[in-house]
């Protein structure tokens, strides 16, 4: 299927009205309006569309960003069509984006997204090779979208520098020698649950060169089935995260398991120059 899904720069009322339609089906009342999204693309701003037989599949929304002294492309929405998930088109969008990057002089590309999705774990960290080192609780306040409603919007701050040489050798030796900052196991439903007898300490000072952190490996059924537990794993991850993070370590990679939980390894800073 891949193979045959073409990805275009869209700029037409028409395209864009296609983008919203989708862009409702997906997040329904927080979609960005059809006027914001022309005015956008026709001043700086790009939607990239996937096609596949002329269809409209999937779109990724960007817009120019400018902090600490630094232009940037912020990459504020990524959505797919139920049916065509975790099938590799969120990965060609992006790739595309990566050569729209490097066309037009940026260097860097910000996104955020919930740090207990695994998907978009998998295609940040895995795939792309970026990092974050940065947690923002809360940071849309409540959302109503099937997504994201019933959680605190927790949001990491990623970090793709598209000319960043990769390190895998370097990595291949932390994920081998990192050990689980804390340990997960499973309810009596088969539901994974992080840490239960409360072993993390936040004002322990953490010294390993890498350690790594589970998460869920489908957090919208755990959010169907456990409202309760899916809340628990915000809570703890939001704690395990923001302390390492603020001892100037990094996730730099998803450790991919076979069941239940994937893993991020998260690696001091000052061993890979970040």
């Amino acid at each position: 299927m891949l193979e045959r899904v073409r990805i275009q720069k869209i700029m037409a009322p028409k395209e864009i009205a296609e983008v919203q339609s989708l862009n409702e089906s997906i997040w329904g009342s927080q979609a960005i309006p059809s006027h914001q999204l022309l005015a956008a693309v026709q001043n700086g701003g790009l939607i990239l569309g996937a096609y596949l037989d002329e269809k409209l599949i999937g779109f990724n929304y960007c817009f120019v960003g400018y902090r600490h002294g630094k232009m940037y492309l912020h990459s504020h929405m990524i959505g797919v069509e139920k049916t065509y998930r975790e099938q590799g088109v969120g990965e060609l969008l992006k790739h595309a984006q990566q050569e729209y990057a490097k066309e037009h002089g940026f260097q860097l590309v910000i996104w955020l997204f919930d740090p207990l999705e695994a998907y978009m774990a998998n295609l940040s960290f895995l795939k792309l090779n970026a990092f974050s080192f940065q947690y923002e609780n809360d940071y849309y306040g409540p959302l109503k979208d099937d997504f994201n409603e019933g959680l605190p919007s927790d949001r990491i701050v990623v970090e793709w520098w598209i000319e960043r040489d990769r390190v895998e050798d370097s990595l291949d030796e932390l994920e081998e020698e990192a050990e689980e900052i804390v340990p997960w196991s499973l309810t009596v439903d088969g539901l994974p649950v992080l840490d239960i007898e409360g072993e993390f300490q936040q004002e322990q000072l953490y010294y390993k060169d890498a350690y790594l952190l589970p998460i869920p490996q489908f957090l919208q059924k755990m959010k169907v089935e456990s409202p309760q537990l899916a809340e628990d794993w915000r809570y703890k991850v939001r704690t395990i995260l923001t302390t390492l993070f603020e001892q100037n370590y990094a996730i730099v990679r998803v450790k991919k398991n076979k069941e239940y939980v994937h893993s991020y390894l998260l690696v001091r800073r000052s061993l890979l120059a970040l």
